[in-house]
């Protein structure tokens, strides 16, 4: 249910209760579910991968998962008994992996707002853009924790050279920078988004954090990252196919069948500047021997979107990770705190821009996302779509529902007064029983286990974008 806490002596208690509001502010709990099943898919990128894992009230604090190994092929050719002399067999044992993680939960907030007697202005002035937001800010949470598992879990890592990539197994680093599997106790000694050696320690450093990234940039030997290409993207596909034997995605979680683009397919995931930018690819290029031209497609006509190699489709992040030459981390977006536009929220600057040269604070660097099935399995957030895939829905059905990350709208909170001895509003407060304020309110559990984060291959690049 999508209205709760609500004081039935509230002013939105009594505006819910009256006769004449019965085909407004009692459909209230309609139209903020209406607009929360509307608003996950649009911001829904790895959840629909991985989040395969359906939770339940009290589910305890601890996430089990059994990975079936299968058995192996160990031979090369194969000549059967005779059927005259004693048949031969192979016995086949299914082995088993078991994985653990612990359960995490986040709370979240809007701002308080006030309430509105007439119901088409508090659902246009107060209500609409207030829930959009914190829909909008659980699923970019919930993106970024699945994105997180993706990068620190994932034991290896693929560097895009303009096309003469490698995986970063394959060549020395600077120092004892090299890539590994961390834990998630590990990564959640990670605050701040600084995942440095002072910050947390050598293992997590050196092993995916600040200066594993450094030494990506500056590239002990001359393995700095370079462009990606066409090219870097159908090696590191080759990786994923042939010396990982990752199995390509055979549905999508939490999505209609109908919308089920991916199959038989690899996932890229990638920022909207990184795909394009393979359109100016020299791959591309209809003459000089480039084996990936096409010879029937005008891609300035028809755009450059959707598949590559029949192998690969592609999904956007709207906020990919961008680190800097030193291997910090840079925000996507920032507040104006200068007088003019004081308050408004605008792309950082240092992550969309791309340096000329060496900077320790432009995010001249990327992360895309190469992914097969089963790498993980995580938890889903958000409602169930099917459950509203049908004309109607009972109310007392949708009451009975109860989906991780539900937002809520509430009126118990405390808000800022001014008694009878003049104190000043900011330093005084009292309980809300007049139901002048309202505020959102949302509860999100996560959790997440690799299937085989092998089948994940993150890929450092260069930024490009066309001269």
């Amino acid at each position: 249910m999508s209205v709760a806490g609500i004081a039935s002596s509230s002013a939105l208690g009594e505006a819910l209760g009256t006769q004449a509001a019965s085909n407004s502010f009692n459909k209230l709990d309609f139209y903020l579910v209406k607009n929360e099943v509307a608003l996950f898919p649009k911001w829904n990128v790895y959840d629909s991968m991985y989040g395969s894992i359906k939770w339940q009230p009290n589910m305890g604090e601890k996430l089990h998962g059994l990975t079936p190994t299968p058995s192996p092929v160990q031979r090369s050719t194969f000549a059967p008994a005779r059927l005259n002399a004693v048949a031969k067999k192979d016995i086949y044992k299914i082995g088993e992996r078991e994985e653990e993680a612990h359960l995490s939960y986040h709370r979240y907030e809007s701002g308080r707002f006030r309430f509105l007697s007439s119901f088409e202005d508090f659902w246009r002035d107060q209500l609409q853009y207030q829930h959009q937001d914190i829909v909008r800010q659980i699923q970019n949470a919930n993106n970024q924790f699945v994105r997180t598992l993706m990068y620190y879990q994932t034991p290896d890592l693929y560097i895009a050279k303009g096309g003469s990539g490698y995986l970063s197994s394959s060549v020395d680093l600077d120092g004892t920078a090299a890539k590994v599997a961390l834990t998630q106790t590990q990564i959640r000694d990670i605050v701040n988004d600084d995942d440095s050696t002072s910050a947390t320690s050598a293992a997590i450093g050196e092993g995916g954090g600040q200066e594993y990234r450094d030494s990506l940039v500056t590239g002990g030997s001359g393995q700095a990252a370079g462009a990606l290409t066409l090219k870097d993207l159908y090696k590191a596909m080759l990786v994923l196919q042939e010396d990982v034997q990752a199995a390509p995605f055979d549905r999508q979680f939490g999505v209609p069948k109908t919308s089920e683009m991916i199959k038989g397919k690899y996932v890229l995931v990638c920022s909207t500047e990184a795909w394009a930018s393979l359109l100016w690819d020299n791959d591309l290029k209809k003459s000089g021997g480039h084996e990936f031209a096409s010879t029937s497609r005008d891609f300035l006509k028809d755009g450059f979107a959707g598949d590559l190699f029949g192998k690969i489709t592609v999904k956007n992040d709207p906020f990919p990770l961008r680190f800097t030459d030193t291997g910090a981390w840079v925000d996507p977006q920032t507040v104006v705190t200068t007088t003019e536009g004081k308050g408004k929220v605008i792309p950082n600057s240092n992550y969309t821009k791309i340096a000329d040269s060496a900077s320790n604070d432009i995010g001249s660097n990327e992360i895309a996302f190469l992914c097969g099935a089963d790498a993980f399995k995580t938890i889903s957030v958000g409602p169930p779509p099917k459950e509203f895939a049908g004309k109607n829905i009972s109310k007392k059905k949708l009451y009975g529902m109860n989906w991780n990350g539900q937002v809520d709208l509430t009126d118990q909170f405390l808000v800022p007064t001014a008694d009878i001895t003049s104190t000043t509003a900011a330093t005084s407060w009292d309980m809300n029983v007049y139901g002048d304020y309202l505020k959102f309110i949302s509860q999100t559990i996560h959790g997440g286990i690799p299937g085989d984060a092998r089948h994940c291959l993150p890929i450092v690049y260069r930024r490009r974008r066309t001269s």
